[in-house]
């Protein structure tokens, strides 16, 4: 009985882990990372505030939003919404949300609505670098009524390193294509290289190995809290996500 209920207890552990594991934020980032990089080229919008307040919108992509509509940053009907529409108590009992065909066009219409309105123009002076500047600028141009919006935001991109996203991506897009280009060059003579032995790395001590990842575990502990904040928005609602009462 004692093993049936440890198994049992085991089981129900891993499955939570792997549940959390595919909704995690880190997924999120690596899924949307090219349209957010794409939106910055053609709109000016820096990829990570976009990443940042995808995350933040949509609880990680777990909203019932986003799971159901593709609607990742809670863009409603308004009266020029000729589209699919799914309906949830937001400001307002029953309101009206739009449905989208992909998760794309719901971050094309994110950069369409910042790029044409004349409230977020003074946005577009900042660098496209200058995120904590983006993150103040929305919060201060009325986006969210939430006074933490522009921390949450700032703790996202920090905490998951997406300040250099467009950069890192660039850079890993092209050594992907280096690293076709001389595969698809390589001889069979070519691929067979010598094996040099093996040599045995010592291992650090423990004690030394804990305290360079001291670091690194802080920074995991505050990524736990962060998930947990974004879970108990989607559970709760908490967050007055985005001003979209205006004419859109």
């Amino acid at each position: 009985m004692r093993l049936k209920l440890f198994l049992i207890l085991v089981l129900s552990s891993m499955f939570a882990f792997a549940q959390n594991k595919s909704n995690s934020t880190q997924d999120y980032i690596n899924t949307y990372a090219k349209i957010a990089i794409e939106q910055e080229k053609q709109y000016g919008i820096p990829a990570c505030i976009t990443l940042a307040q995808g995350i933040l919108e949509s609880g990680s992509g777990r909203s019932r939003l986003a799971t159901e509509a593709n609607n990742h940053f809670g863009i409603k009907c308004h009266n020029d919404w000729k589209g699919k529409k799914i309906y949830k108590d937001d400001d307002a009992k029953n309101e009206c949300f739009r449905v989208y065909d992909n998760p794309e066009q719901s971050y094309i219409d994110h950069s369409l609505f910042l790029v044409g309105k004349k409230r977020y123009a003074e946005l577009f002076k900042l660098k496209i670098t200058d995120y904590k500047g983006w993150a103040k600028g929305l919060k201060q141009a009325g986006y969210a009524t939430n006074p933490k919006y522009p921390q949450l935001l700032i703790d996202i991109i920090e905490l998951y390193d997406l300040a250099d996203i467009s950069k890192s991506y660039e850079i890993e897009t092209k050594k992907e294509i280096a690293e076709t280009a001389i595969k698809q060059n390589e001889t069979k003579k070519e691929k067979e290289e010598v094996k040099a032995p093996k040599v045995k790395e010592k291992k650090k001590p423990f004690w030394k190995r804990w305290k360079e990842n001291r670091q690194e575990r802080k920074k995991e502990k505050e990524k736990r809290k962060l998930e947990k904040e974004l879970q108990k928005i989607i559970d709760e609602q908490d967050i007055n996500r985005m001003d979209f009462e205006v004419e859109f």
